[in-house]
């Protein structure tokens, strides 16, 4: 209710209207900037996605070379033929090698595309290279065993046999091989130091970025500063793909672009940094952003002053007419610096006052008519037990017993004696339990050794005031519908305590039939006095004298006890006599 409030309020309308005009302008604004920034992405990404094309197919054909040679070799040099008919004459085999080197090395005299090229024997399991160069003899021994380990383990169907493949010879250094099979048993194969491709590649211009060399799954195989464990998504590799991909690091954000080097299953990469991209639209985005600032503080600005002149006066004016509705009629306006504020101000204050005085008339008359009300209900509950106290009179004189006649008649006087007080508007616990223990002596007459009560009030309880013929109602019905001459004798019991903070509870119970189910419900939903057509007066009386005495103060409650029969709670405020007289 309150966010409905708000929706329909003068204020959120103005600030919807200014929100309306300034975001569309704002939000162009922005996207302006974001239009330029990614402009500029998409030219440099497809500038560098160019000059990646160009290196890519440059190593393309250096690997192409190489592999042409190779299988040359394979198929034209009678040395390599000849290797695996001279496996039994040791010295023919070894100048058969030396001749085999000697064509590989005069080869790269012209052509230093790979790092070196070998040769293994299956059968033999011995392996032979060009020249390794290398800065060290730990780096020369992981190369030479990478080779060894490769060649012993491959089968014919493997990868190397198709494409050049990168494969790890050291902690983070990777090198691209390839393996051609002469048929003889003996495979022919190139190493190249992915390192030494990326040499060439640094000369690119790349605006503070580098570039280096994924796998095919995207993960980066080249020395990539600051980029961490960051993938790239493969699927954007294609040379016809112009989609960029953006990795984000903790201190910096890369444009990506790659290209699939054909024949191997490597990917080359460039990485951009962003900042350095944008770093001419920087004057362009400060700008775009002190213009949106500005028109964001003219909005506060030029809101405050709508605010101070219209919005305020408004809203002190609906907290006014709000305070006067939850009953606070001593709330007065003070005046507007506004001609027409101070007017609607002064004319609210002259109603306020004369509909307070009017409503308290109306309360007066209203508490008088309540108070006759409540009396002539009270009244209504005698006629129908005298009816019946008359008829058990009645039929005792007619069996002549005077005996129990004189009980009868003393209770009834004790009895009638406390219900024609009418000048009472309440009465203690106490009282209420004295006339309680009369009506049951009389219906314990009337059904000699048939009816049991207790009656327990906690200590305080007693001086608790409660509208008189509270609870006769409920020990009425509980006899005349509960009672049905059971083999054991009823019994009626009556518990009262103070609950919780400053309130009393009333609970009586009987060991009866109970409610029946559709009573029950009726009872607990509250139509019940409205079904019934003029019967049950009683209970019907109580909750309107509880509704207009207490209003929500008040709890009346009707179910059955486990293991007994009817059961009704009543929940009142505490208060002494004094203090009921004085509501």
């Amino acid at each position: 209710m309150n966010m409905l409030n708000i929706k329909h309020s003068l204020r959120f309308k103005l600030i919807i209207g200014f929100v309306t005009i300034a975001v569309p302008l704002v939000g162009l604004l922005l996207y302006n900037n974001y239009y330029a920034s990614n402009t500029i992405r998409e030219q440099v990404a497809d500038s560098n996605k160019n000059s990646m094309i160009l290196y890519s197919h440059q190593i393309e054909a250096a690997l192409n070379k190489e592999t042409n040679f190779l299988y040359n070799i394979a198929v034209e040099d009678p040395n390599i033929a000849a290797l695996s008919q001279l496996l039994h004459d040791p010295d023919e085999y070894y100048l058969a090698k030396a001749r085999i080197l000697n064509t590989f090395t005069r080869y790269h005299r012209f052509d230093n595309s790979v790092d070196l090229q070998f040769i293994y024997s299956v059968q033999k399991q011995d392996l032979f290279t060009t020249p390794i160069k290398t800065k060290s003899y730990e780096e020369f021994m992981a190369i030479k065993t990478t080779i060894e380990k490769l060649v012993k383990e491959v089968r014919p169907e493997s990868g190397y046999f198709r494409e050049w493949k990168a494969t790890e010879y050291s902690r983070g250094k990777y090198a691209l091989i390839r393996l051609v099979d002469t048929g003889d048993n003996f495979y022919l194969g190139a190493f190249v130091e992915l390192e030494n491709l990326m040499i060439p590649l640094d000369l690119i211009h790349l605006e503070d970025g580098f570039a280096g060399f994924a796998s095919s799954e995207g993960e980066l195989i080249t020395s990539s500063p600051g980029i961490g464990p960051s993938r790239l998504d493969p699927s954007l590799a294609p040379e016809s793909n112009e989609v960029y991909q953006v990795v984000e690091t903790d201190d910096r954000k890369y444009i990506v672009v790659m290209n699939q080097i054909q024949g191997t299953d490597v990917i080359l990469s460039a990485f951009i940094p962003e900042s350095q991209m944008l770093k001419n639209l920087y004057h362009f985005r400060r700008g775009i952003l002190i213009i949106s600032g500005i028109a964001l503080i003219i909005l506060f600005i030029y809101l405050v002053y709508l605010n101070d002149i219209i919005l305020k006066p408004m809203n002190n004016l609906v907290r006014g007419m709000r305070r006067i509705k939850h009953g606070d009629w001593d709330t007065r306006l003070q005046s507007s610096k506004s001609k027409e504020f101070a007017i609607i101000n002064e004319t609210f204050n002259s109603m306020a006052s004369e509909i307070h005085r009017l409503k308290i008339s109306v309360y007066e008359e209203q508490i008088k008519a309540h108070k006759a009300e409540l009396k002539h209900l009270q009244l209504q509950i005698n006629p129908h037990f005298l009816l019946n106290s008359i008829n058990i009179v009645y039929n005792l004189a007619e069996i002549k017993n005077y005996s129990v006649i004189q009980l009868m008649c003393m209770n009834l006087v004790k009895y009638f004696r406390f219900t024609t007080k009418t000048n009472q508007v309440a009465v203690t616990v106490a009282e209420e339990m004295e006339h309680m223990e009369s009506y049951i002596k009389i219906q314990q007459v009337r059904f000699p050794e048939r009816i049991t009560y207790e009656i327990r009030i906690s200590n305080g309880a007693e001086k608790a005031a409660i509208p008189p013929l509270l609870i006769q109602p409920f020990i009425e019905n509980a006899i005349k519908y509960g009672f049905d001459f059971m083999d054991h004798p009823f019994h009626i019991a009556i518990d009262i305590r103070l609950f919780e903070e400053e309130q009393v509870e009333m609970v009586i119970w009987d060991n009866g039939n109970g409610f029946s189910q559709e009573v029950l419900e009726q009872l607990q939903s509250g139509g019940y006095k409205e079904n019934q057509n003029g019967e049950h007066l009683g209970i019907s009386n109580v909750q309107y004298r509880l509704k207009h005495i207490f209003g929500q103060k008040s709890q009346l409650e009707f179910d059955n006890a486990p293991g007994a029969g009817a059961r009704v709670r009543i929940v009142l405020p505490f208060r002494t006599v004094e203090q009921f007289t004085s509501y």
